[in-house]
């Protein structure tokens, strides 16, 4: 198998681990629902890559992975179905929003030097996953904002994008 393959799966895998681990101890319902997300694009990223690199077919991943829900979406339904009890429990394992935001930096990197060295579909493949990585990131942060820092996040541009989270 390609070394980049290699790479990006394994890079995958690591991801999908410590999301589920995470989420399995989440206590905050919405911040539970984001690392269950997380975990749940990281299996299907793994399963794409795979694809490809069975079939050496960017065209079919690259339909596919384009068709995976924005995250916003998804953390947006979860939030509307709670209270506001709910929507403020506390905080828990902060260290894991810190760590999971390193992972996706991390993530956007790399997938950014593989597609600086391809060209056609698998460039554009590429390119996806590091859009997808880069919204796994500004998901992470605006949840872990609008948690931890309220009062700062109301009066900055986050709460501007996910303007539905300002009730």
């Amino acid at each position: 198998m390609n070394e980049i393959y290699k790479k990006a799966i394994e890079f995958e895998r690591k991801g999908f681990e410590f999301y589920k681990e995470i989420a399995e101890k989440m206590n905050q319902p919405l911040a539970k629902r984001l690392f269950e997300s997380l975990a749940e694009q990281e299996k299907e990223h793994i399963r794409f890559i795979e694809e490809i690199y069975e079939k050496g077919n960017f065209e079919i991943g690259l339909t596919e992975l384009k068709q995976i829900n924005n995250m916003e979406e998804d953390i947006k339904k979860v939030y509307f179905e709670m209270d506001e009890e709910k929507r403020k429990a506390p905080l828990d394992h902060i260290e894991g929003y810190k760590l999971a935001m390193e992972l996706e930096k991390k993530g956007y990197e790399m997938y950014k030097d593989f597609a600086k060295n391809s060209i056609g579909t698998e460039k554009e493949f590429f390119e996806t996953l590091m859009e997808q990585e880069k919204q796994h990131f500004e998901s992470l942060n605006n949840v872990y904002r609008y948690l931890s820092e309220s009062e700062i996040w109301y009066s900055e541009e986050e709460s501007k994008v996910w303007n539905w989270m300002n009730m």
